[in-house]
């Protein structure tokens, strides 16, 4: 067995593929050193011809990557900043110095490198073997192993992940899933069929739901006395409705559903209290729902905004942050939300 192998990708994102890859590789070694191999304008122009709804930052790809392989004590992650680099397939000569570089920072001399590109073999034996100093990060005798060129197991790529996550779900690693998770909350007037909605759209899509925990709170803690709420009630409500927020994103099949999200939860604070809660301010502010559907319930002639609408509106605008309206006006209306709704998250997900 050898001591040290070693696998360079971009891993933008990790997915199956290389996870079988990876994990093959590391049954001959010791120690395999996985590199995340960044490139902040490569990765930018990568993200923009995606169709993914948010960007990785360096962290999280090599986060990705650590959690993943957490309980496999062989594999070590590295990070390597190809920034300046030009482009692949030029380059090779600059990337291999900065390849030596990061090896000698971390006192790792290699034995054996993996890849599943053919064309790289040659790449890697004219450029690593030329280097200065090559002994001193690479065996004299150094292999170059092919594993898995077919990729029969996991007939993927990540470019066709990053074109639609959500078609090729069944190919993204666990704790990446939550990377890609998609926030839908269900918002807008009080008695609007907001929570049977977010429910009904939950059971659609065989994934999880956050249900109002401000209702849960009043009837628990204050026996159903509301009007006995105060300032701290509502830092207490956001900290819970944001842990199982978060909770249901952990176990998510692509979507989850949320009832009421911090700006609604803002607006009662509001009319209840007299003044925004600052705990439920932080929330906003750091908090990103992907998907708002609010619904608008008539409550006159008139089509007049309830007290609540007008203040939840102006919070929303007043944070940037957009919304489909639907509206409420009978029980006939539940149906038709429901309908509309599935509509709008597969144009969403680009599902047909």
């Amino acid at each position: 067995m050898q001591k040290n192998g070693i696998i360079f990708g971009k891993f933008y994102p990790l997915h199956t593929g290389h996870v079988n890859f990876i994990q093959i590789a590391s049954g001959y070694v010791e120690n395999l050193y996985v590199v995340v191999c960044t490139d902040e304008d490569r990765d930018k122009k990568l993200y923009e011809e995606s169709k993914m709804k948010k960007m990785p930052t360096i962290k999280d790809r090599i986060r990705f990557v650590e959690k993943t392989f957490k309980h496999q004590k062989n594999i070590k992650i590295i990070h390597l900043a190809e920034d300046g680099i030009p482009f692949y397939p030029n380059g090779w000569k600059l990337w291999s110095e900065r390849v030596q570089e990061a090896l000698l920072k971390n006192k790792i001399k290699v034995d054996i490198i993996f890849t599943n590109e053919t064309q790289d073999v040659e790449n890697y034996k004219n450029n690593f073997l030329t280097l200065p100093n090559f002994e001193k990060t690479f065996n004299k005798n150094l292999k170059i192993q092919l594993i898995d060129i077919n990729r029969n197991n996991f007939h993927i790529s990540a470019t066709e992940i990053r074109k639609n996550p959500y078609k090729n779900w069944f190919f993204i690693p666990k704790y990446i899933r939550e990377f890609f998770v998609l926030k839908v909350a269900i918002i807008g007037s009080e008695h609007s069929g907001k929570t049977n909605l977010a429910h009904k759209l939950s059971n659609y899509y065989n994934t999880t739901y956050v249900k109002e925990y401000r209702k849960e709170y009043i009837k628990e803690e204050l026996q159903n006395h509301i009007e006995n709420i105060q300032y701290s009630d509502y830092s207490n409500i956001a900290y819970e409705h944001n842990r199982r927020i978060l909770e249901s994103v952990k176990n998510a099949d692509k979507l989850t559903f949320i009832d009421t999200e911090f700006s609604s939860l803002q607006t009662f604070s509001i009319i209840q209290n007299y003044q925004k809660n600052l705990v439920i301010e932080d929330l906003i502010k750091h908090s990103s729902f992907d998907i708002l559907i609010y619904i608008e319930k008539e409550i006159n002639s008139k089509n007049e905004k309830s007290e609540f609408d007008n203040i939840l509106q102006h919070l929303l605008k007043k944070n940037n942050q957009k919304f489909i309206k639907l509206f409420y006006k009978n029980n006939k209306s539940l149906t038709e939300n429901y309908i509309k709704s599935i509509e709008i998250i597969n144009k969403y997900l680009e599902i047909n």
